[in-house]
């Protein structure tokens, strides 16, 4: 038999050393009961398997060979040397393949969902895999993927509901023209008048479409300290008559020394086309702008919207109820532009249900 003394402090340290990891792993397994979910705890686990395994190996590798030794005298004693470094390399590679599996299925799972992606497919999903960090990861992929498939779809919806917003118009004005050219139609005050809301039409589309292009540039506007109260008292007055037609009372709860410093320009198309949507939609009787530390509420008490439409409100084009916002003249490019500028300042806006209305909550950072 070998003697095997050489081997008795390493090994000895590395036992304790191994006892005492999996002592500490047990006790943040109590602590933390998804521990192992993790890859690293998982990779590290087999890591100190491998020591208490060499250790068993050795010895009853040891007893097998120890009568051949005897027998055969030097010569064996060299195999069973080999034996013994076979076993103390080739146990912590065989548990190394395993732990490359651990990394391997899922980054082959990752390397086809994004084949797929370069073949425009929107619909792949990765699968949870039981490991935290790929399932994050993957949970971000999958959540890319379906903003991605969304944004297909706008873009593609980009282009029909432009073609239609300029069609309609176009068609009528084309066959009203075409009509009076030909004699068929006289050219009355009421026809000149229909053509005319038709051309306006047209040029409010290209001027929100303008603006919406403008919005998504980089900002570039110059700051300034505004007294927002003052500020939205003129923005009431400036819609006074169509608050009134539609029976809204506007009320500030704003301090009279509170000071926001941004661009005036984009903070007054903001607040206007908070106000548009809100007298084209909502259908309230009160909406309440309301200042806090670093927030600005935009609220009403009308009808509200479908709590699924809430993501989607600042998405241009979009439009709650499609013939509702076409008989009001809705463009679906309001709150687009909203979202833009919001962002150009530096700031984010969300939709929130007001139980009952609709509230438009801008972060301000300072």
């Amino acid at each position: 038999m070998i003697d095997l003394g050489l081997f008795t402090f390493p090994l000895y340290i590395f036992t304790i050393a191994t006892i005492v990891a999996i002592v500490v792993t047990v006790v943040l397994r109590i602590f933390k009961r998804n521990l192992f979910n993790r890859i690293s705890t998982r990779i590290a686990a087999l890591i100190l398997a491998s020591g208490p395994i060499t250790l068993i190996l050795i010895p009853v590798a040891n007893e097998l060979l120890a009568r051949r030794i005897r027998i055969g005298g030097e010569r064996n004693s060299v195999v069973a040397l080999v034996v013994y470094v076979l076993i103390a390399l080739g146990t912590p590679l065989v548990l190394g393949l395993l732990a490359a599996r651990f990394i391997r299925q899922p980054l082959r799972q990752f390397k086809e969902a994004i084949a797929s992606l370069e073949q425009s497919n929107y619909t792949v999903q990765l699968q949870s895999m039981g490991i935290r960090e790929f399932d994050e990861v993957f949970l971000k992929f999958n959540n890319l993927i379906n903003r991605l498939r969304h944004e297909e779809k706008l873009r593609k919806d980009l282009v029909s509901d432009t073609s239609h917003e300029l069609n309609t118009p176009l068609t009528t004005m084309i066959g009203q023209l075409t009509a009076m050219q030909e004699g068929k139609y006289p050219m009355t005050e009421e026809r000149i008048a229909t053509l005319k809301d038709q051309a306006e039409r047209l040029a409010e589309l290209v001027r929100q479409l303008g603006a919406y292009t403008k919005a998504r540039m980089p900002y570039t506007g110059e700051t300034e300290d505004i007294h927002l109260r003052q500020f939205c008292e003129e923005l009431i007055h400036q819609f006074s008559f169509n608050l009134k037609q539609k029976g809204i009372t506007a009320k500030l709860h704003i301090a009279e020394d509170y000071i926001l410093h941004t661009n005036r320009g984009a903070l007054q198309q903001i607040l206007i086309n908070l106000m548009q949507n809100t007298l084209r939609y909502s259908q309230a009787s009160e909406v309440i702008i309301k200042a806090t530390a670093h927030t600005l509420l935009f609220s009403d008490n009308g009808k509200g919207v479908p709590s699924e439409s809430l993501p989607y409100l600042f998405e241009r084009f979009y439009r709650v109820d499609e013939s509702r916002s076409r008989a009001t003249g809705g463009l679906g490019l309001g709150l687009a532009i909203v979202r833009e500028l919001a962002e150009s300042l530096g700031w984010t806006i969300t939709a929130v249900a007001g139980h009952p209305g609709l509230t438009f909550v801008l972060k301000i950072n300072p």
